[in-house]
């Protein structure tokens, strides 16, 4: 992956070689998450370049860290994680543990990227809470540039649940309007839906239902389910 090697045979230092190259770790998290596609794997890491991340996936590939699975009829190319990264997935879980629980809340929030809290917020939200019928929620962050301070999330019974940064016209059943920092101590487990309402940094508006069911529906990161 580098060409830059520490030159001991210490396999902690063996283990830094390959998975020390920025993004790496991050490109496997949201695979351990369900990501395979090129496009899911760079939403889900914000900040990476589209020629980046390509590097890295062929980086890994050769490490044999990922499998790249290309089907030719439907022109799809799907990246999976080998057994040798399935192994690795419970000292990743610790190392994020051991950050959740020593780094302030304060530096962790302090460089928040809104559409990477959305995303997760989308893939750990539980439809299941939902009325059995097309549900849409406008989520919108009084603290964010207005090209990226409003998303609507759509879901529909037995489909998967949709993210869009435009408005997609349909009838919104909740409004939710938030400080981006609020919403996202909220699903960090940094603090509590009542707390952050209480300040007036989270307003909810609209259907009863969503509004009284939005901590069950919203579910909370893992690591903070963790930590309780």
């Amino acid at each position: 992956m580098t060409n830059s090697h520490y030159g001991l045979f210490c396999p902690l230092a063996m283990a830094c070689e390959i998975l020390e190259p920025r993004w790496t770790i991050l490109i496997l998290g949201e695979m351990s998450g369900g990501a395979s596609r090129f496009n899911e794997i760079r939403r889900g890491v914000p900040g990476i370049s589209p020629t980046l991340l390509s590097r890295r996936l062929r980086e890994m590939e050769a490490h044999g860290l990922i499998e790249r699975l290309e089907d030719t009829a439907k022109g799809t190319v799907d990246y999976v994680r080998t057994s040798k990264t399935r192994d690795l997935q419970p000292a990743l879980r610790m190392l994020a543990e051991w950050a959740y629980k020593h780094v302030e809340s304060e530096v962790a929030l302090e460089d928040l990227n809104p559409d990477y809290l959305m995303w997760n917020i989308r893939r750990k939200l539980d439809a299941s809470e939902f009325p059995k019928r097309r549900v849409v929620i406008r989520f919108h962050f009084t603290d964010v540039d207005k090209e990226r301070a409003t998303n609507w999330i759509i879901a529909r019974p037995g489909d998967v649940v949709e993210l869009c940064m435009t408005d997609p016209k349909f009838d919104v059943d909740l409004y939710v309007e938030a400080n981006s920092r609020a919403l996202a101590s909220v699903y960090m487990g940094y603090s509590t839906l009542r707390a952050e309402m209480s300040h007036g940094r989270i307003f909810l508006s609209g259907d009863p239902y969503l509004t009284k069911t939005f901590d069950r529906w919203l579910v909370k990161s893992s690591y903070a389910a963790a930590a309780e």
